[in-house]
């Protein structure tokens, strides 16, 4: 179904220009929408809006009613949950590319987590009602449900880091994970293509930050893993696994 053929309202004839063009050529790299039509993708950009978010803004928090799904433009963001014990894991980062928010307006339900600006951040977001139109398009349709089922595997890859008593081993498969999500090979190894700090890691492997940087100078002096420029670099991501082999998990 064509987008242009189905939004409610009507929509502009005036060209694209300015900074409509660079907002459509952006969301054009964003994995929902690489197959659409010009005309579709000019449609889909008229719907969404722009908004700034401060470094540690919150966006939405757990429970909340879910209204809109949001595509980074620039910047970072976390998604997380704090646990019965009080303490927040970190669940995943979204950046810029990337879209979350999704999830609630397919089933209607409440936000599963909390959603926070780890650094100054630029969002476009869509409402609901918008959302529901480009649901209608099969090539978008088809894209969510692939992305839905990543995150599924996302959400037992970060179950199975919880699963190890041991803060080395949490540590060790939450590097792991995120070489297999995020890792780009380089000459030296694969650099984890996110700036990660101590606290974070720490907040993924849901440890104290004093523990994960034990860990992680551990982990340098094994020259397992490496800092360059402000990414870690893990020489040999099975090297990090080795060892859980012989770690016992629940």
């Amino acid at each position: 179904m064509k987008l242009d053929r189905i939004v409610s309202e009507p929509q502009s004839k005036a060209p694209v220009g300015g900074k409509m063009k660079e907002k459509t050529n952006f969301l054009k790299q964003v994995a929902i929408f690489t197959d659409l039509s010009d005309s579709e993708m000019n449609s889909a950009s008229e719907m969404f809006k722009e908004h700034r978010y401060k470094r540690n803004e919150i966006i939405f928090v757990e429970e909340d009613t879910g209204n809109y799904m949001y595509v980074i433009k620039d910047g970072r963001v976390k998604v997380s949950r704090i646990l019965p014990n009080g303490k927040e894991t970190i669940l995943t980062f979204h950046q810029a590319g990337e879209y979350f928010g999704e999830m609630s307006l397919i089933d209607g339900e409440t936000a599963p987590a909390t959603v926070t600006a780890v650094v100054a951040t630029t969002i476009f977001f869509i409402t609901r009602h918008d959302f529901s139109i480009l649901l209608e398009i099969p090539q978008v349709h088809r894209a969510l449900l692939q992305m839905l089922c990543k995150r599924c595997r996302e959400a037992w890859a970060q179950v199975s880091v919880l699963a190890f008593h041991h803060a080395d081993a949490r540590i060790r498969a939450a590097l792991y994970h995120l070489c297999q999500k995020r890792g780009v090979e380089t000459d030296r190894g694969t650099r984890i293509d996110i700036h990660l700090t101590h606290r974070e890691l720490a907040e993924m492997a849901s440890i104290s930050r004093e523990t994960a940087t034990r860990v992680v100078g551990k982990l340098q002096n094994e020259e397992v893993l490496s800092v360059k420029k402000g990414y870690f670099l893990i020489s040999d991501p099975e090297k990090l696994v080795e060892p859980l082999l012989f770690e016992e998990a629940t």
